[in-house]
Formats: structure tokens, C-alpha cells, sequence
């Protein structure tokens, strides 16, 4: 059952009933907005107390229409009589008592009603999540290991903190925590309902932050109750119901906008600009071949930047490279980004093989050895700067909509794959995009790279000049 607009949660985890005045009201009430303390920080009895509190405030301000004089103290000793029946959890669920006044036993069955509405809401739930023969999963009530939330969450982070880059690891932080302060740190872990949940993300929309971000911060928390789950710190939940699930979804016309001001593809005419040899010769070394990489793999930065030497090997007789997170520093977007795939012939031609050669004689390990490992934002960070510059120094204007960056290149690679028709089954797999997401099956598992090579090579032809330009790239 949804929570009531008008319920909020305190950093200590007690709920308040809060309500904003009638604008034509609030003179004759003397206040613009109504706060009251429930005294629970249980979300069933919260939203009991606000259907009642709701229903008596709605009856006031139609008194107060009515009189059309200022209520002034006669509004305070009502405020103080509000709560004169009492809601509590008993030894068989919620109970009501009543002063026995005829309004306070009208509302107490309004409760009551309300009551065994949410009930029978749970049970039905419960029966359907019990299986095909009817009976009701049994669900702990406690888990194996009750601990506050804040205390879980410390252990969470601890658990992921030498496999994670110091920057994601920050933004994890700051989501996870920022939850765990909202419901209270000290709040029991278990207690901690999927109400709980769309509270907090309600209040980080009214906040201003934007669907994208909203969608991360609950992917994090996702993985921490997964997590909690495994160190029997919450109870297990059915497959595809993880109480951070589900409370985020792009409308279309967020998507729209999203993909309208997103990066832009470049035209041939701004690649022939960007990858003219006396163009390319202005950027480093390493920011020349990171460019040309990623020009001919569609690869995101970070997976061209984070390249160690081992990376390269020979499948089948064919030169590949293999995108993973097995590395010191490595790491990659989702499942589907771990790939290997053929080195394009025009990278051959330019000498990248001999370039992994001679460095693998100097005894380095990583194709770009000058870049420090464990930056803050990531493997490519320089990469992705060096190219920025790079496209203001050519001259090319920023789009109407959108923008133009590193990512540029991969969306340039896909689009030309496409419109050369690459199966789209040979596109994901190439660039290491989720199948899924497309609703078709990976061919990937069925085939090497040498059926890659020739299903990809027709859409990766830019038409460059290569022998100026391996002059450019050799040191």
C-alpha cells in the first residue's frame, strides 16, 4: 500500500505527520503547515495515524470555512485532543482503544477497517509469492545476524573497498549512508521495509536530483541488501524483489531528452579532421593510440586506458585484445563488457602489435606504463581530457543538442557498424554492450573472432591515411 503523501521520516527514524494550510485557510489557523510527531517508527501504524489525521484536519478546515473567524487558541486545544484514542502493536497485531466518544469510536473502526485492509494486502502478497501449491513461504522475522543498519553498512563497505576505485567508492558511500542515516542508523537492519525505500527516493527527487542519479544511488543500494542477505544480516527475499528494486524507472520522455543531450556521433568529415596526421601529432604519444583504439574498437575509455600488455594475445591464428577486470586497476562496466575481440588490420598496419612487443622488451606490463594506477576517476580520465582538447583544437563546433567527447568515438563505431549492416548480434558483442537490453541472443559464445573479424571489418573502415599517420603514432 502506498505511504501517505503527507508522512515523513526523521533522521532518528521516527515518522511525522506533516500538512500544509489551505492558502485561504492560513489566517484564520494562524500557520501555514501543520508537523506533528507520531511517536513510531513503525511505517504500518504511521500510515494508520495519517488516514485518521488526515480525515480530522479535513474535518477543521471545513469548520473553519464555515465560521470564517480566526480560530486561534480554540485551534491549539484541538491539535492537543487529536490523538485521544491510541493505535498500538499488539501480541496479534495492531489494536485500537478508544476514549468512547461517539467521534472517537467512528474513527477508531476507520483504523480498524484500514487495519484489515493492509492485512489482507500482506496475506494475498504472501500467498502469491508461496508457490504453486498455495502454502506461504516462511520468511524470518529476524535474521541470522540482526544488526543496525549503520553498523551493516560500515561492513559493506569494508567488503568492497580494495576492489573498488576510490572515486565509485566515495559515491557508493555517500549513497548507501545517506540511507541509513534517512531510516536512522540505529534502526534495526531487518525492520527495514521497501516503504522505507520509496520514502527516501521521494525525498531525494524533492530534493532536485535528476532520474540518472536516483538510478544509481538505488543500484548501489540494491547491492547492499544483496549483500546483507549473503551475510545473513537481512532476511532472504524472493528472486527479482530486492526491497531497492523497482522504484526508479526512466519515463519516455526523460529518455528522449536524455539521449538528445547526450554524446553525438561524429560525421566522416569530423573524423578525417580529428585523425589527420598533422592533426593527431599535437596530442601525446600515449593520447594518439588511445584515440586511434578507440576510434577502431567503439571501446569506452576507461577499457582503452586500463590495457595492460597481457591483454594481447592470438586466438585461432587471429591478434586480439581482451577487455577485463581481472587486472591490478582493471574494471569494467557490467558482464557483457568482458569481451575479446580481433585487433582491426588497419591497427596492425599502424604498428600497434609492435608497439605491445616493444614494450613487453622493456619489460613493462601496461600498453600505456606512463599512467598511474588507481586514479580517482578511473583508468581513462586522461585520456578522456586529452581528447576533449584535441576536438576544440581541430576546430570542431560543440552541437546544437548534446555534446562531443571520447564517447563520441563509440557511438561513431556503432552507428557506422549499423549503417554498414553489421548484425546487430556482432555490434553488442563488439562493443560490449548488455544483449539483453535488445532482446536477442548472444552470438558471441558461438562463434571466434575470426567470424567477428569479417562480420565487423566492413563497418570499421574510415578511409584514413595510414602510412602518414604510423609515422605520427611510432616513437
Amino acid at each position: 500500500m502506498r505511504l501517505a503523501h503527507h508522512l515523513l521520516r526523521h533522521p532518528s527514524g521516527v515518522w511525522h505527520f506533516r500538512l500544509i494550510v489551505p492558502l485561504d485557510l492560513q489566517p484564520l489557523i494562524g500557520r501555514k503547515v501543520i508537523k506533528k510527531s507520531l511517536n513510531t517508527r513503525d511505517p504500518v501504524l504511521a500510515r494508520i495515524w495519517a488516514y485518521v489525521l488526515g480525515a480530522r484536519y479535513a474535518e477543521t478546515f471545513i469548520a473553519a470555512r464555515g465560521q470564517g473567524v480566526r480560530m486561534g487558541s480554540d485551534f491549539e486545544e484541538y491539535l492537543k485532543g487529536l490523538r485521544s484514542f491510541e493505535i498500538r502493536q499488539g501480541a496479534d497485531g495492531p489494536e485500537v482503544r478508544t476514549d468512547g466518544t461517539q467521534r472517537d469510536n467512528r474513527d477508531a473502526l476507520d483504523a480498524l477497517t484500514l487495519i484489515r485492509d493492509m492485512e489482507a494486502l500482506r496475506a494475498k502478497r504472501a500467498l502469491r509469492e508461496g508457490g504453486s501449491n498455495g502454502s506461504v513461504a516462511p520468511v524470518p522475522i529476524v535474521p541470522a545476524r540482526p544488526r543496525p543498519i549503520g553498523m551493516a553498512v560500515e561492513r559493506w563497505l569494508k567488503s568492497i573497498e580494495a576492489d573498488t576505485l576510490k572515486k565509485t567508492f566515495g559515491i557508493k558511500t555517500a549513497a548507501v549512508m545517506g540511507f541509513a542515516q534517512h531510516v536512522g542508523v540505529k534502526k534495526m537492519l531487518h525492520e527495514v521495509q521497501r516503504e522505507d525505500v520509496h520514502v527516501w527516493v521521494e525525498a531525494l527527487r524533492t530534493s532536485g536530483l535528476q532520474t540518472p542519479t536516483l538510478i544509481n544511488k538505488t543500484s548501489y543500494l540494491r547491492g547492499f541488501f544483496t549483500w546483507a542477505v549473503a551475510a545473513g544480516a537481512y532476511p532472504k527475499f524472493p528472486k527479482d524483489e530486492n526491497p531497492a528494486a523497482g522504484h526508479v524507472i526512466y519515463r519516455k520522455q526523460e529518455k528522449k531528452k536524455r539521449k538528445a543531450f547526450g554524446f553525438k556521433a561524429f560525421t566522416q568529415q569530423e573524423i578525417q579532421r580529428l585523425y589527420a596526421p598533422e592533426a593527431l601529432a599535437q596530442l601525446s604519444e600515449g593520447a594518439r593510440w588511445g584515440a586511434v583504439i578507440g576510434l577502431y574498437t567503439g571501446a569506452r575509455v576507461s577499457e582503452v586506458g586500463q590495457l595492460a600488455l597481457v591483454d594481447f594475445t592470438t586466438v585461432d591464428g587471429v591478434p586480439c585484445m581482451t577487455i577485463t577486470d581481472e587486472g591490478e586497476g582493471q574494471s569494467v562496466k557490467n558482464d557483457p563488457s568482458l569481451r575479446t575481440i580481433p585487433v582491426h588490420p588497419d591497427l596492425i598496419s599502424l604498428g600497434l602489435l609492435e608497439r605491445v612487443d616493444r614494450l613487453r622488451k622493456q619489460g613493462e606490463k601496461r600498453l600505456f606504463p606512463k599512467i598511474k594506477i588507481g586514479s580517482v576517476n578511473g583508468q581513462g580520465d586522461w585520456l578522456s581530457k586529452a581528447f576533449g582538447r584535441h576536438i576544440e583544437a581541430v576546430g570542431i563546433p560543440k552541437p546544437a543538442k548534446g555534446k562531443f567527447g571520447f564517447h563520441s568515438l563509440r557511438k561513431t563505431a556503432i552507428q557506422t557498424m549499423k549503417s554498414s549492416k553489421v548484425p546487430l548480434e556482432w555490434r553488442c558483442a563488439y562493443v560490449g554492450h548488455d544483449l539483453d537490453e535488445e532482446h536477442v541472443e548472444t552470438y558471441s559464445g558461438e562463434y571466434g573472432p575470426k567470424d567477428m573479424l569479417i562480420a565487423v571489418e566492413v563497418g570499421l573502415h574510415w578511409g584514413l591515411r595510414l602510412v602518414p599517420l604510423r609515422a605520427v603514432l611510432q616513437p
